[in-house]
């Protein structure tokens, strides 16, 4: 404690050693340290490193290397500044880096490497300083590109996250469950599947690829896990530990706005892209026309641009420089980036249609970039080129005023769908009980029709009832013995009741021959049915009969060939016989004859 008490002007060059020192030993015991077989293994330890001692050292100054949006903390005295800048260069020159130089501290001219890394030394052990000091030399250094073995370390700076995953809580979010984890499990092998680092499953690499999603999804839900944002946390994994690497990714994810594109409705994506396509109308005006013409839009080839940072698109070496740049100018060098793209390929893609423009910006540009002229040359144009921010700022509020204008109108058009959904069921329910009034005004015109019919009728019949009333009435008064016409009325109605039961009983009758006739048609059927199969049993019989005929003549046969056989084997016998007593009667001789 009366170390971390004291004041940086204090402490002494011996101390200074000493703490780094043990630093180093703690390193080196340090199992979570992961040893890369590939290029950027190096880069990987001594970023590891420099941003442990480096956390030692400041924690003991007073934490004077903060970033650059933080708070002034204590400035650390020059001889510390000096050790640790010295200590820097020390460990960079283990591998006696030849990238090109890129300029001091005071605008001198281009000096050798080992100045380049006395100068990024120096830059780093003031860095709260120099951000504010020297905002134009850090730029020019940035974009020149950090050195392999302070990248992890410079990151941390540029972005401000320095000790940030204390403050967020990195391993207690490890220790919960996040819904997200079998989507993170199913997308590790396809984040850089040709790098050692993760290639193999269940490696190192992907093991803290998933602890980084993981913690975010829980520290963000409202993003939770979002595809593309693998490549962003691979790029940070090769270049510091999983800790270190959690804090960049939340620090970029807030301050560079790169949460609004990882969002579920990705609004802030649609908004880049409507930028992206400004700046290619205003700088690539004939490349543009033919992308309308061919109905290519940057949706099409951008996306992975901007959710990946290129990762997905150039080699690794081009895309930690874009990292640089984007830590350093924010989502304006994803567009400066874009625009040097396709002005490098502007004169291939005129000669393309959209098939092969879509093969050659996702997948030739890779190939295409291995060059080192051609990284140059790509990362030249970006400086050059000239950028209007408050034109960008303004097609992006114009594209989310359009977006809210459609919005609004969706919501209009959906609501006017919804009412007018409503309408046509109530219009089908009115047709509906119109189609049933309809129909019942038929039913009640056709009864009524009926029963006019049925009222004329009785009617008429009433007046034909009348006139045989009349007419009875005139005949009984014209008739002398009107019992006589009663009798002759009454024979009649018996002899009709009389016919009355015979027809009856003629009904009954042909009924019951109807009957009868039914069961002889069905008993006929039956006895041809019979009649047939007793004619296929006749067949069958006769076949039989002939069957047993053959077989007789065939017994016939064999017993005349068993006689004459036991004819030839009696004579067979005689003659054997014979012989035998012929034999014998030799023997007999020569008996004798002895």
């Amino acid at each position: 404690m009366a170390e971390a008490e004291a004041s940086p002007a204090e402490i002494s060059e011996e101390e200074l050693l000493a703490k780094l020192e043990e630093q180093n030993r703690l390193l080196q015991q340090d199992s979570k340290v992961p040893n890369l077989p590939s290029r950027g293994t190096d880069s990987l330890q001594r970023a590891t490193s420099i941003s442990s001692t480096t956390s030692g050292l400041t924690s003991s100054l007073g934490e004077s290397t903060t970033s650059a949006h933080s708070q002034p903390a204590h400035r650390p005295s020059t001889a510390t500044s000096s050790v640790l800048g010295s200590f820097i260069s020390a460990v960079l020159h283990q591998d006696n880096d030849k990238s090109s130089p890129v300029g001091s501290l005071k605008d001198a001219d281009v000096k050798p490497p080992q100045d380049e890394y006395q100068i990024w030394g120096e830059l780093l052990a003031n860095w709260e300083e120099n951000i504010k000091r020297k905002p134009k030399v850090i730029q020019r250094l940035v974009r020149g590109g950090i050195p392999s073995k302070l990248r992890g370390l410079a990151w941390q700076l540029l972005s401000g996250a320095k000790n940030l995953t204390l403050a967020c809580g990195y391993v207690e979010l490890l220790e919960r469950d996040s819904p997200c984890e079998k989507q993170i499990r199913r997308d590790l092998a396809r984040t850089f599947p040709d790098h050692e680092f993760f290639k193999e499953k269940d490696s190192l690499g992907q093991e803290a690829l998933f602890n980084v999603m993981k913690a975010y999804s829980l520290h963000d839900r409202e993003v939770g896990y979002c595809q593309g944002s693998p490549f962003i946390v691979g790029l940070l994994l090769m270049q510091m530990p999983e800790e270190d690497a959690f804090g960049v990714l939340v620090r970029i994810m807030q301050e560079y706005h790169l949460r609004e594109l990882f969002k579920p409705s990705m609004s802030e994506l649609g908004v880049c892209l409507h930028q992206l396509d400004s700046l290619v109308q205003e700088h690539l005006t004939e490349l543009y026309g033919h992308f309308q013409a061919q109905g290519f839009h940057c949706t099409m080839y951008a996306s992975s641009w901007f959710l990946t940072l290129f990762a997905s698109t150039l080699p690794l070496d081009i895309v930690f420089r874009i990292m640089d740049w984007f830590l350093l100018d924010g989502m304006e060098a994803v567009f400066r980036i874009s625009i040097s793209v396709l002005q490098a390929s502007c004169d291939d893609l005129l000669n393309l249609d959209m098939e092969g423009m879509v093969k050659l910006l996702q997948n030739s540009l890779k190939s295409k970039y291995e060059d080192k002229t051609e990284q140059e040359g790509l990362f030249a144009r970006a400086s050059d080129l000239k950028v209007n921010v408050k034109k960008l700022k303004k097609a992006g509020k114009d594209f989310q005023v359009q977006r809210e204008r459609e919005t609004e109108e969706s919501v209009e058009n959906r609501r006017l769908r919804n009412e007018n959904q409503i309408l046509l069921h109530r219009i089908g329910i009115l047709e509906e009980e119109t189609q049933t009034l309809a129909q019942r005004l038929i039913e009640g015109q056709v009864t009524r029709a009926e029963e006019a019919e049925e009222v004329f009728s009785l009617r008429r019949e009433m007046s034909s009832l009348k006139k045989q009333l009349q007419d009875i009435a005139d005949s009984r008064s014209s008739t002398p013995n009107p019992e006589a016409d009663l009798e002759r009325l009454r024979q009649r109605v018996n002899q009709l009741e009389e016919d009355s039961a015979e027809l009856t009983q003629l009904r009954q009758r042909e009924a019951d021959m109807a009957t009868a006739l039914a069961s002889s048609q069905a008993r006929i059927a039956e006895l041809a049915s019979q009649t047939v199969e007793m004619c296929r049993l006749q067949r069958r019989e006769a076949e039989l009969a002939s069957q047993v005929s053959a077989l007789n003549d065939d017994i016939t046969l064999l017993r005349e060939q068993l006689v004459e056989r036991n004819h030839q084997l009696s004579t067979l016998v005689n003659d054997t016989s014979q012989d035998d007593n012929v034999q014998v009667n030799g023997v007999q001789q020569m008996e004798e004859g002895v």
